[in-house]
């Protein structure tokens, strides 16, 4: 996005808006070269994070609980209504915007996302090309101040940005916590680079398939999220 002039005070603005709806964190990112279509045809984004709350994840250890399951929820739609907010902004600045929403399971996408666990475009994408954080051996975004207990939503724009230093590689260096407790087997403890197939990290099936499992014998809800791996990351634990 270099070649496009970046009105500071625009920015600014968007920045300060969107930590005042309540992101613990935002960043901007460089898409060019990053994204396949349909979503490369927005050149940069908007990356946004949301921090769960360290109370909901207190007996996540051996599994989800009720209290984390509702936090979890919580803090997607409160993702989804500032990526909306984000993305009235900037057209009212005068640019297109398209918000991406933090889950999508019950959106138009939930099809494509069953057969493959998988969607067009990955939240981690433009957070790490941000400069928010890196993806962990669990394939989810750490962040330095909240480690991996934050969600993530994307506003795909083409607003010029003041975008971050992209991170291309894992920092999770000797830590496998999040393998050895992974309820599923599922994570090979294997360090992230940029480009790297998320199978190599995970086996996405065999989480998908406990946590479902995991979340109804628990909770009684059928879906599919467990926090095992989001509640025993040392990176940005508060004790």
């Amino acid at each position: 996005m270099s070649n496009y002039r970046v009105n500071a005070a625009a920015c600014a603005l968007l920045e300060e808006s969107i930590l005042g709806w309540g992101a613990s964190l935002v960043g901007f990112a460089d898409l060019i070269g990053a994204v396949s279509p349909p979503i490369s045809e927005w050149p940069g984004a908007v990356s946004m994070a949301v921090a769960l709350d360290p109370a909901a994840l207190e007996g996540v250890r051996d599994g989800p609980t009720a209290d984390y399951y509702n936090e979890y929820n919580r803090v997607n739609r409160a993702l989804n209504e500032i990526a909306g907010r984000t993305a009235e902004l900037i057209y009212g600045l005068g640019y297109r915007a398209e918000p991406f929403p933090a889950t999508v399971p019950e959106t138009w996408q939930a099809g494509e996302w069953t057969k493959t666990l998988s969607v067009a475009f990955q939240h981690k994408t433009a957070a790490t090309r941000a400069g928010l954080g890196w993806v962990g051996k669990n394939a989810l975004l750490i962040t330095p101040r909240f480690g991996p207990r934050v969600r993530l939503a994307t506003v795909l724009t083409d607003m010029p940005l003041p975008v971050g230093e992209s991170i291309t590689a894992g920092r999770c260096g000797k830590c496998s916590a999040c393998a050895r407790a992974c309820p599923a087997h599922a994570i090979e403890g294997v360090e992230w680079q940029a480009g790297v197939d998320r199978d190599v990290l995970v086996d996405a099936r065999a989480c998908w398939e406990s946590a479902r499992c995991l979340l109804h014998e628990r909770v009684g809800v059928d879906n599919a999220v467990c926090g095992v791996c989001v509640s025993v990351c040392p990176v940005g634990r508060r004790e």
